[in-house]
């Protein structure tokens, strides 16, 4: 599975006047996958927070894919994480999720998008000579793709290489392996040299996104520490359950040749 280079909102901390234990959802129905569920807790900066005795690891979750009225309930594989093999995303489904914690109800539901049509590279390449040449202007790859309804997208990228562009003998500092950027209602976005950290190959996916991704990224890029910013779209709880829809694309970093 892709490394996942959006949000993941388990376990975040807070400062609020009132603290009430309430779950932190995450889940992304992606097209054509198997969906892991996270539950975790909020951490408040407060010595009398009261928490509940709620073990996110004994919860009994149930998705349901409303389309096609099958119930699919999930099994716990560790630190909070959820699955059912079964159940396999597919686009134009919607999908509802369920669970008691701590003696509420909590649900949420989404419908997974379309795939992203009439994608385009203007290149499936690029050449990057040193760590300075990075950042030079005009070296990029153009991606393309077909909106003319103005659904939201992003653009995201991840490698597995073992090759960093700028080396360090430490390898606690080697640069991250993914970048992901953001969203848009447009029909184009550009690859900059400088998004690539690593020789190799990267696997880019255009992914749709739905109204409720994009609502959570605005509450998580602000400075606020309101639990507003974390509501997304879970009645009952926090965080984020959202139907998603991808194209994938290899692109090959290499490393360019001085000029003669």
């Amino acid at each position: 599975m892709l490394f996942w280079c959006i949000l993941f909102l388990g376990c975040q901390p807070t400062l609020i006047a009132e603290f009430e234990d309430k779950p932190v959802v995450t889940c992304y129905l992606d097209a054509g996958e198997t969906p892991i569920l996270n539950i975790g807790k909020l951490i408040a900066f407060r010595d009398d927070a009261q928490y509940s005795s709620q073990d996110v690891n004994d919860l009994a979750i149930i998705i349901t894919d409303e389309t096609a009225e099958i119930d699919f309930a999930l099994i716990n594989i560790g630190e909070g994480n959820y699955e059912n093999a079964a159940l396999i995303a597919q686009a134009n489904h919607t999908y509802s999720l369920r669970f008691d914690y701590d003696g509420q109800s909590i649900y949420a539901t989404t419908t997974v998008p379309d795939a992203p049509e009439g994608v385009e590279y203007s290149a499936k390449s690029i050449g990057v000579m040193s760590p300075k040449t990075r950042n030079t202007p005009g070296r990029g790859i153009e991606v393309t793709w077909s909106n003319d309804d103005r659904n939201f997208y992003i653009v995201e990228g991840s490698t597995t290489s073992v090759q960093p562009i700028q080396y360090s003998y430490d390898e606690d500092e080697w640069p991250v392996k993914c970048f992901k950027l953001d969203y848009t209602q447009g029909n184009t976005a550009t690859l900059s040299s400088a998004q690539f950290s690593y020789y190799g190959y990267y696997e880019i996916s255009l992914i749709r996104i739905q109204t409720e991704y994009v609502v959570m990224s605005q509450g998580s890029s602000n400075t606020s520490t309101s639990l507003e910013d974390m509501r997304g779209n879970i009645d009952g709880g926090y965080g984020i359950f959202t139907g998603i829809n991808r194209v994938r694309q290899r692109v090959n970093v290499y490393k360019e040749s001085s000029p003669v």
